[in-house]
Formats: C-alpha cells, structure tokens, sequence
C-alpha cells in the first residue's frame, strides 16, 4: 500500500559526495523531490570534480567508492548545479547534516563564480535530535530507529531519498511540517 499523503509537505532532499576532504571536491549528488509527503522524482549524477580539487583521497573512496575513472566525461559542477536548481525549482533543500551539504554546495560554487543558491535548508540529524533519544545520529541509525528500510549508504541518490523518508517521517510522526519543525526549534542550517 502507497503512504498516505501529507498534504503540504513538499521539499527537495540532497545528498553529496566529495572526492576529497576539501568541500568543493563533489564528485556525486543526488536530489529527490518530494511533494505532499510523497517522493515524486529523483536526479543523481557522477560529477567531475571542480579544477583544483580533482584528486581523490582513499578515505573518501573507501567511504563512497567513487574513484577518479568513475568521474572520467561526467558533468562538472557548473553544469551540475543548473539541473539541481531546476530540478529543485525553489523548493527548501534538506540534507542530513546539511552543513556539509550546504557548505560543499557553496564551496564548488564558488570554484565557479555561481553565487549558490539562498534556499533555506533544514537538517534531518538536527531534526532527528530534537525528536529522537538516540546513541547516534547517522543516517542508518535514524532511519531504523524510524522503522525505514536500510539502504545503500554513502550512495548520493539514495542518501538524499533516505533523508526525505527520514523528514516525512518525523513530520508524520509529530503531526506537522517540515516549517513546524523548524519554528519547533529546529534550526536551518
């Protein structure tokens, strides 16, 4: 059976991964829409690394996997940032931790010249926080205790869909919007 709607509830998740400690070293995002409760549509793209940033460090790829090869004719950022924008079309932005979201968003922006985006963001662990007693805050950890199916973590596209799931969730569970949360005392990364 489909969830039940949540009329109102609608956002978009995202989700990066960097090549590098260095924030502006994307090398994958994933964005999934979300409209009254409901994922409706995703996006998830390999991205070349912006210059200066290219290299990948063996920590971030024994996290992700992503290996330079991987990124070899993928979309750079510029480009990138575009299609999230579009796809995105205004909408709040949430992200689990979201200030590293938030930050490698402007930071390979920046790269560019892109002024990023002044969408409010919200952050699921800050949310989950508030809401839940937990002995830890990762997404896995979140999502099974919200009862959600695991997934593949560290994989852009399905992060940022586990994030949504995540919000919808504790907005179902807490009779309210993701701006409830937030006026709750929550606060926008």
């Amino acid at each position: 059976m489909p969830p039940a709607a949540l009329p109102g509830l609608s956002f978009t998740a995202i989700d990066f991964e960097t090549a590098n400690p260095q924030r502006a070293s994307v090398c994958a995002v994933g964005v999934v829409k979300v409209r009254d409760g409901i994922v409706v549509d995703a996006l998830e793209t390999l991205v070349q690394p912006p210059p200066g940033h290219e290299s990948f460090n063996y920590r971030n790829v024994g996290v992700h996997g992503i290996q330079a090869h991987h990124v070899v004719g993928a979309p750079a950022w510029d480009v990138v940032y575009t299609k999230v924008m579009e796809f995105a079309g205004g909408d709040a932005l949430v992200a689990h931790n979201a200030s590293f979201d938030r930050s490698v968003m402007a930071r390979a922006s920046e790269v560019y010249g892109i002024r990023a985006s002044p969408s409010p963001w919200l952050c699921t662990r800050d949310a989950a926080r508030s809401a839940l007693d937990l002995p830890s805050y990762r997404l896995p950890e979140v999502s099974a205790a919200l009862s959600i199916p695991a997934h593949a973590h560290h994989e852009a596209g399905a992060d940022a869909r586990q994030c949504a799931l995540v919000l919808v969730e504790l907005c179902r569970r807490r009779g309210s919007s993701w701006r409830d949360l937030v006026r709750s005392h929550v606060r926008v990364a």
